[in-house]
């Protein structure tokens, strides 16, 4: 299928698409971070960079990954940003379309503790959470947690000018049927511009090969190097005869963090992993020292019917005189 003439025959258009959102009494079983069935046999073959780069990627996406409620329905966001007293969470604006409070779930995984046995307090944890900024046109949505500690996993977004092209992998993360996490990998077919159910304002949306399971709409797009590309929104019939999944673009959700609030705890929250990153790098780099050698000792032995002698310092020579 030629992706230029696909590309062309959507501008302009209307595309209607199937929300992929999860019942509300849907409960998330388990916090463990997906592994696959071979995990186990990798691990013990894997080197270390290679372990280190898994839990880089885990650290960008799945922990900053989150389920978010709202009346009769739910669906998943992103964490992007965390302060003291301030967390900002993407989403799909249909998942927080419903009437009541907003409510955000936090699993042990997002903190990093789900090998802790015996984590004090009640898990999960729902966060109440705010609507802070909506375009509806891209059916993208931000909260925003005020009542939070600083979250220690947040995901990037990728820049304008780093967006993927087409044909490129892409990963879709999200709790499938408000009960799993999970994710998958698909082929990005094209980034399009159309009006999403007739919405009157073209936006730029993702195609991936993959469509989503219910209870991912809000779930992020992230290329390969763990970076935030777009956020679920459902699938439709892009082509007659074969659907496809529909991503709001990672454009989108920029120009919803345009205003100064938001681009202020954006900058702050940036500024913050910078630190934490510099940090965790100086950390590895001293777990990876070689332990220093074993000192051995070279003074001589003392016996009991010799002692020191001390340094000897020469005497100066006697001056020689010239007279007779």
């Amino acid at each position: 299928m030629p992706r230029l003439a696909f590309a062309t025959s959507f501008r302009s258009t209307v595309l209607t698409i199937a929300l992929v959102l999860a019942p509300a009494a849907a409960t998330m079983a388990g916090e463990d971070l997906p592994r696959s069935p071979t995990a186990e046999v990798a691990e013990r073959v894997r080197s270390r960079r290679e372990r280190d780069a898994e839990s880089r990627w885990n650290d960008r996406t799945f922990r900053p990954t989150v389920l978010v409620r709202r009346g009769t329905s739910q669906g998943t966001g992103t964490i992007i940003a965390s302060l003291e007293g301030e967390t900002l969470v993407a989403t799909a604006g249909h998942v927080i379309r419903g009437d009541g409070p907003i409510q955000v779930e936090l699993h042990r995984y997002n903190l990093g503790l789900e090998k802790t046995p015996a984590t004090p307090g009640k898990w999960p944890r729902r966060l109440e959470a705010e609507q802070a900024a909506i375009d509806p046109s891209a059916d993208v949505a931000i909260l925003r947690i005020r009542s939070r500690v600083a979250l220690p996993y947040v995901a990037r977004i990728v820049q304008p000018e780093e967006e993927p092209a087409a044909d490129v992998q892409v990963t879709s993360l999200g709790i499938d049927l408000g009960t799993k996490l999970g994710s998958w990998d698909s082929r990005l077919v094209d980034v399009l511009w159309f009006e999403l159910n007739d919405s009157r304002a073209e936006r730029p949306f993702l195609v991936t090969a993959r469509i989503p399971e219910h209870g991912r709409s809000g779930g992020g797009l992230f290329d390969r190097d763990g970076r935030l590309v777009g956020v679920c929104v459902g699938h439709a019939e892009v082509v007659k005869g074969r659907r496809m999944g529909i991503f709001s673009s990672a454009e989108n959700l920029l120009e919803l963090l345009h205003g100064p609030e938001l681009s202020s705890i954006m900058s702050r929250s940036e500024a913050r992993l910078a630190r934490m990153t510099r940090r965790s790098e100086v950390l590895a780099r001293r777990s990876r020292r070689p332990p220093l050698p074993a000192v051995t000792a070279t003074e001589a032995p003392i016996t009991s019917d010799a002692a020191p002698s001390p340094r000897s310092v020469p005497e100066p020579e006697p001056a020689v005189s010239d007279r007779p």
